[in-house]
C-alpha cells in the first residue's frame, strides 16, 4: 500500500512544471522532481540522488546554491521568493523564483532542506531589456565611448535570446568596408578576419545587408551561396547560423550591420523581430550621436573645405614645435600664404568656384611640402606653413617657397575656362625674427603685406624696417582710449527672430566707432586691437552699461521688454568681479535679468573650464541667459556641454554660409540642431542672407535665426520704430 502511495505521489509531482527538490544537510539530492532532471539533460530524476550541485553546475553556480542552502539549514529561517537563476543543460539561462525551507523532524532538529523554484524567465528579461535599454541611453546621453555603448547593447541581447552570439560592425563609407564596432562572445580571431570585409551583393549575411540595406537571414552558413567565398572562415568557430540587418541613419543611409550568430540550430528560431528593431534603432542613435560629435570636434581643428589643420590648431601646434626647436637649438620658419585677388575669384565666378580654387591651392602646395611639415588654413584665402629641420635654412627655404609658387600659379580650368591664380608670401625665421609664436606669426603676415606691396606672386622675408607701420597701430590705439572717454563710440542692434513666424525675440548689440578723422573705423580693425592691448576689457564695460541704459530708456518710452544680447571677451570673462558687475548695472537700470543674454566663445571655455562652469552657474542662478557663440568652430562635446548651464547655441557665420548647397555644411548644421535639441537649449543661426538659408534652417528645425535677410543692424532709433511697429510690417514680410 506504502508503494502505491509513493508511485502516486511520484506521477503528482513530475506533473509539476515547477522545481520540487528535497537535500540532505550536505546538500545532496534526496528527491527531485522531473523539471528539475529535465532542464539539468537527466533522463531519470532518480539519478540526480546523493549528487550535490557541485557535480551538475559550474563551480561559481554551485557554490552560490550551496552558500544559501547551507544558510537555511543553519539558521532554521527559510529563505522565500528571491531570484536565481539555473544554467540548463542546452545551455540557456534559466530564471526562477526559489523558496527554501528548513526540515526538521519530531525532535525539533534540521535534517536538510525542501525547494520550489518557478520559472520567472520571460518576466525577468522583460525587465532586464527594460533597463538594459535605459542603461544604453544613459550611456549614449553621458558620451560613454561607442564601443563600450555597442558592447552593453550587444550583451544585453544576448542575455534575451539563448545561443545567440552578437556583433556589430561600421561601415567606412569611404572605402566601403565594414570594420569592428563590437562582439563581445564572437571569438576575436573570427572579428579580426572579417574586419575590412568589402561590402558587395553576395558577401555572406553582413557585408550583403549593408550592400543592399535589408536584412539577411542564413539558416545555414555551409549551404548557402552568400557564404561561400567565407565559409571556410566560420567553420572553425561552429558558427552555423547567422541574421544579419543593416544599421539605417535617420537620413536612410547605411551605418553599419548588427548581426546574430547561432553554434546549433536555426537562427529564426530564436530571433524577435521586435528585439531586432529596437536593437538597431538604438546602435543608429549611438553611430550617429558619436559620428557627429566626432565632426564637431573635427571642425573645431580642422578647415571644413580643406580637411587641413585649422587657426584654433596653429597656436597648439607651432608653440610645441617652438619647444622642440629652443631644445634642439634648431631652426624653425613661419610661411604666411595669401591667394592673391581672390575676391575677384568669388565675385567674377561665384563661391563655388572660389572655394574649389582654395582647395587646388591647398592640394599643390601639399604636394610639394614634405609630410612632416605642418600645413594650416589661417582662414579666408591664407595659409600658414610651419617649416622645420634642414629645410628651414636659407637655401632649402627659398628652394621650397620658389617651388610653391610655381605650382600655385600653374593653370586652372573650370567649365571649360581656363585661368591662373598667384599667391603672395611671406616668411618670418626662428630665431632671428621672433621667438615666440606671436611674434613669429606678425612677422611672417608683415612680410606677407609687404609682397603684396611689391607687385603679388613673390615672398619676401622679414625685414624690422618692416614694422615701422606698427607704429599706426600704436596711434590707433591711443585715440581709441581718448575715443571711450569721448562718447565715440555707439552701439546698433541687429534683431533676431524666430523663423517660423518671425515674431521678434532679441537684439545682439554690436559696438561701432566713429572716429573724428578716420570716420567709421571696421569693428575688426579696432577689436582685435582692444584684445591685445587689454583695453577689451573697459569696452566691455561700456557696452554692458550702454545696453542697459538703452533697454531701460525704450522701456521707459512704453516699450516691451526685448533680450538684449552682447558679446563678453575672454579677458571680460576672466574679471572676478564681472557677476557682480552685471547684477549692479541691471539693478541700477531696472533691467530684469532674463532680459540680458551675455554671448561667449567655445574658446573662452576651453581656457578654464572649471572657472568657466563655475562663473556661468552664478550668472544662469541670477536669471542671465547665457549663449555659445559661434558654435562648431571650437570644441564642444556632448558631455562637456551638459555640465554649462546655457540657455541657446549659435550657429557660426561660417557653416550658413554655403548651407544651402554644401552637404558638409547642412550636415553639421543638423548634427549641432540636434545636439541643441537634445540639451534643451534654443538654437540660432547668425548670417542668414539668403532664403535659401533660411529654407534649409527651417526643415532642420533651427528655431531662430539672425543676419542681413531678416534685419541688418540698425541703430536705437530705427529698433524704437522696430517695436513700435513702424518697421516691423517690413521685416515680418521678410523673416516670415
Amino acid at each position: 500500500m506504502l508503494a502505491e502511495k509513493t508511485k502516486w505521489l511520484r506521477l503528482v509531482v513530475d506533473q509539476v512544471s515547477d522545481y520540487l527538490f528535497v537535500k540532505d544537510r550536505e546538500c545532496r539530492f534526496v528527491f527531485a522532481n522531473h523539471a528539475v532532471a529535465e532542464d539539468l539533460g537527466i533522463e531519470n530524476a532518480s539519478d540526480l540522488l546523493g549528487r550535490t550541485d557541485a557535480e551538475i553546475h559550474s563551480q561559481q553556480l554551485a557554490r552560490k546554491y550551496e552558500t544559501d542552502e547551507l544558510e537555511v539549514m543553519r539558521t532554521g529561517v527559510p529563505k522565500i521568493d528571491f531570484e536565481e537563476f539555473v544554467i540548463c543543460q542546452d545551455g540557456r539561462r534559466k530564471w526562477v523564483s526559489s523558496s527554501k525551507f528548513p526540515l526538521r523532524g519530531e525532535d525539533g532538529v534540521i535534517y536538510g532542506l525542501f525547494g520550489i523554484s518557478r520559472d520567472i524567465t520571460a518576466r525577468k528579461r522583460t525587465e532586464l531589456l527594460m533597463s538594459g535599454q535605459a542603461r544604453i541611453l544613459e550611456m549614449i546621453a553621458t558620451g560613454r565611448p561607442l564601443p563600450q555603448v555597442l558592447d552593453a547593447l550587444l550583451t544585453m541581447i544576448e542575455e534575451q535570446l539563448d545561443g545567440v552570439l552578437g556583433s556589430i560592425l561600421l561601415l567606412d563609407e569611404a572605402s566601403g568596408r565594414l570594420l569592428h564596432g563590437a562582439a563581445p562572445s564572437l571569438p576575436k580571431a573570427y572579428c579580426d578576419q572579417i574586419h575590412g570585409v568589402e561590402i558587395g551583393p553576395a558577401v555572406g549575411s553582413c557585408g550583403t545587408a549593408a550592400f543592399t540595406g535589408k536584412p539577411v537571414i542564413v539558416d545555414d552558413i555551409t549551404t548557402d551561396p552568400l557564404w561561400e567565398p567565407y565559409k571556410a572562415l566560420a567553420a572553425p568557430f561552429g558558427l552555423t547560423s547567422c541574421w544579419s540587418t543593416p544599421v539605417i541613419s535617420h537620413d536612410r543611409k547605411v551605418l553599419g550591420t548588427f548581426a546574430m550568430y547561432r553554434r546549433s540550430g536555426r537562427i529564426k528560431d530564436v530571433a524577435e523581430s521586435q528585439l531586432i528593431a529596437d536593437t538597431v534603432r538604438l546602435a543608429a542613435i549611438a553611430i550617429e550621436r558619436t559620428r557627429a560629435e566626432e565632426r564637431i570636434r573635427f571642425l573645431a581643428g580642422n578647415d571644413m573645405l580643406t580637411g587641413l589643420p585649422n587657426r584654433r590648431e596653429l597656436g597648439r601646434k607651432l608653440e610645441a614645435l617652438l619647444s622642440e626647436a629652443k631644445l634642439s637649438t634648431s631652426k624653425l620658419a613661419v610661411v604666411f600664404c595669401d591667394v592673391d585677388r581672390f575676391k575677384s575669384v568669388n565675385d567674377n565666378f561665384g563661391h563655388a568656384i572660389g572655394d574649389m580654387v582654395l582647395q587646388i591651392v591647398s592640394e599643390r602646395i601639399r604636394e610639394v611640402l614634405p609630410d612632416d611639415q605642418l600645413m594650416i588654413r589661417f582662414g579666408g584665402d591664407e595659409f600658414v606653413l610651419v617649416i622645420t629641420g634642414d629645410l628651414a635654412e636659407l637655401e632649402p627655404l627659398q628652394s621650397l617657397l620658389a617651388r610653391i609658387r610655381c605650382v600655385v600659379a600653374e593653370p586652372m580650368q573650370f567649365a571649360g575656362q581656363t585661368f591662373r591664380v598667384t599667391c603672395s608670401m611671406g616668411t618670418a625665421v626662428f630665431p632671428r625674427d621672433g621667438e615666440t609664436a606671436e611674434l613669429l606669426l606678425q612677422h611672417a603676415d608683415t612680410a606677407m603685406y609687404q609682397s603684396k606691396k611689391s607687385g603679388r606672386d613673390t615672398f619676401q622675408f622679414y625685414d624690422r624696417m618692416m614694422s615701422e607701420g606698427s607704429l599706426m597701430d600704436l596711434t590707433l590705439l591711443e585715440e581709441m582710449r581718448v575715443g571711450l572717454e569721448h562718447n565715440q563710440f555707439f552701439l546698433e542692434y541687429q534683431p533676431q527672430f524666430e523663423l517660423t513666424s518671425g515674431k521678434l525675440t532679441g537684439l545682439e548689440a554690436l559696438v561701432r566707432w566713429n572716429h573724428p578723422r578716420l570716420g567709421r573705423v571696421p569693428p575688426g580693425r579696432f577689436i582685435a586691437l582692444a584684445e591685445e592691448s587689454g583695453l577689451i576689457g573697459s569696452l566691455g564695460n561700456w557696452v554692458l552699461e550702454e545696453v542697459c541704459r538703452q533697454g531701460r530708456q525704450w522701456r521707459d518710452n512704453g516699450h516691451a521688454p526685448v533680450l538684449l544680447a552682447i558679446n563678453v571677451s575672454q579677458r571680460q570673462f576672466s574679471d572676478a568681479n564681472l557677476v557682480e558687475r552685471v547684477r549692479k548695472t541691471l539693478s541700477a537700470n531696472g533691467i530684469e535679468p532674463g532680459y540680458l543674454e551675455l554671448e561667449i566663445t567655445e574658446s573662452l571655455l576651453a581656457e578654464n573650464p572649471e572657472m568657466a562652469v563655475a562663473r556661468l552657474s552664478d550668472m544662469r542662478a541670477m536669471g542671465v541667459k547665457l549663449a555659445i557663440d559661434d558654435f562648431g568652430t571650437g570644441y564642444s562635446s556632448l558631455s562637456a556641454l551638459r555640465r554649462l548651464p546655457l540657455t541657446r547655441l549659435k550657429i557660426d557665420r561660417t557653416f550658413i554660409q554655403n548651407v544651402a548647397s554644401d552637404s558638409g555644411d547642412q550636415g553639421i548644421v543638423r548634427a549641432i540642431v540636434s545636439l541643441g535639441r537634445e540639451l534643451g537649449l534654443t538654437v540660432i543661426a547668425e548670417g542668414v542672407e539668403t532664403a535659401a538659408q533660411k529654407e534649409f534652417l527651417l526643415h532642420s528645425g533651427c528655431e531662430c535665426g539672425q543676419g542681413y535677410l531678416l534685419g541688418m543692424p540698425m541703430g536705437a532709433e530705427e529698433i524704437e520704430r522696430l517695436l513700435s511697429g513702424g518697421l516691423r510690417s517690413q521685416i515680418h514680410e521678410i523673416a516670415s
